[in-house]
């Protein structure tokens, strides 16, 4: 039987008295955000200490790094990294000085890499002409302040990201208690005059050393007269040279009279010869060939003032392995003009540049240090008190002290 109308709007009705309270009932309650951990304080820096031992204006100068810290840390152990602005008073950009990509490592140096103790440090000397080559080299002079620093480029002051290798110091925990750091800085220092070169000896008006009378009592020989006026031979080679690999090496060599009177005489290249100093002590000589007997055509006349200029290749006049590895070589050219020809005065002498020429090279076949790093010991404490008991503490004094930065003596 159906249902009535009646009944229908009873059950409506009936079921809308169960959902209406359901529909205003408070909504759930929203779970509490999770607290965010408080964020762990930084690290203390690692305790890198660099130092630079200038003495002289053209070195050598010595790199030092001091483990001053508690932990061991792993340190790039290459002056290559380093990097030096020069302060010059009235001029208002400083003078960078570093090596140019060719020679600088383009990531951390494995084969450098050093673990320094605590109270360890290495040393290392180098010549600053090497950073400061060609023109930057005038910023060496006395009075500049020297600021220098070993690495690289620490992040942007507004980047949050932690710093991310390569460093220049680092703990060796798995867990590190110090923070790595891109780069160590040096104190500044102030470059200082160089040592004079030491007097000659003193010469009297005759030529004598002492100006003393010669032991047989007789007067001495008048001194001889020279000609100021004689045109004489002065050599020049390039002061400063780049260069990518040793089968590049070239040097322009110049030969003028530096004189007032023309001269005679007969230039070659294979006159030329080359004395090459490079690191580590390494040397080499280039000799030239000795005089022909050229005949009277090669000859010529080389007035006040006049020069000729020769661009010699040195890996073809050098032996092989002249130039072994990478870095600062110097090369001192020398001329031996000894041609001489019948029926005419010929000039001749044997000169040599006043100062050599600065090479630096890029690559060779060998690596540019010759042995691997090593670090140096601690300093030993200070000498006990002998006058106190030797039942009472020991004073702070006696404990073994910081590395302090090098005297300027240090090699």
């Amino acid at each position: 039987m159906r249902p009535s109308r009646a009944s229908l709007l009873a059950s409506l009705f009936c079921l809308s008295s169960l959902v209406l309270p359901s529909a205003h009932a408070a909504p759930p309650a929203k779970p509490a955000k999770a607290q965010k951990a408080p964020e762990p304080p930084p690290l203390p820096p690692a305790q890198a200490r660099l130092w630079i031992v200038a003495p002289t204006m053209t070195g050598p100068w010595t790199m030092r790094i001091d483990n001053e810290g508690t932990v061991p840390l792993r340190v790039p152990a290459d002056p290559r990294l380093l990097r030096f602005e020069i302060e010059i008073e009235g001029e208002k950009k400083p003078t960078t000085c570093e090596l140019p990509k060719a020679l600088k490592p383009s990531s951390f140096p494995e084969s450098r890499a050093l673990l320094l103790g605590p109270g360890q440090s290495y040393v290392e000397p180098f010549d600053p002409r090497l950073f400061c080559f060609g023109k930057a080299a005038d910023a060496l002079r006395p009075g500049v302040t020297l600021h220098a620093r070993l690495g690289w480029d620490p992040p942007k002051k507004t980047s949050k990201k932690p710093p991310e290798p390569p460093f220049a110091a680092e703990s060796t925990e798995r867990e590190p208690t110090v923070a790595p750091q891109p780069q160590i800085l040096a104190p500044a220092i102030v470059l200082g005059e160089s040592p004079p070169p030491p007097p000659p000896p003193p010469q009297a008006a005759n030529g004598s050393t002492n100006g003393t009378k010669p032991a047989d009592g007789k007067p001495p020989a008048p001194a001889p007269i020279v000609d100021e006026r004689a045109g004489r031979l002065e050599i020049t080679a390039d002061a400063w040279k780049d260069v990518a690999a040793p089968n590049g090496v070239s040097l322009t060599v110049t030969a003028k009279n530096a004189g007032l009177r023309p001269i005679f005489v007969a230039l070659r290249p294979w006159m030329f010869s080359f004395r090459v100093d490079g690191p580590y002590g390494h040397t080499k000589s280039c000799l030239g060939d000795p005089p022909r007997g050229l005949p009277r055509d090669a000859f010529r006349t080389l007035k006040p003032g006049a020069s000729t200029s020769f661009t010699i290749l040195l890996h073809e006049v050098c032996p092989r392995g002249t130039f072994p590895r990478p870095g600062l070589y110097r090369v001192t050219t020398t001329l031996n003009a000894g041609e001489t020809v019948e029926g005419a005065e010929a000039y001749t002498a044997e000169l040599f540049t006043k100062t050599p020429t600065l090479l630096r090279l890029a690559s060779a076949p060998e690596p540019f240090f010759a042995e691997p790093p090593k670090a140096l010991p601690p300093p030993p404490p200070p000498p006990a008190d002998t006058s106190a008991s030797p039942d009472a503490p020991q004073s702070p004094e006696a404990t073994p002290a910081a590395p302090s930065a090098p005297a300027p003596t240090d090699k």
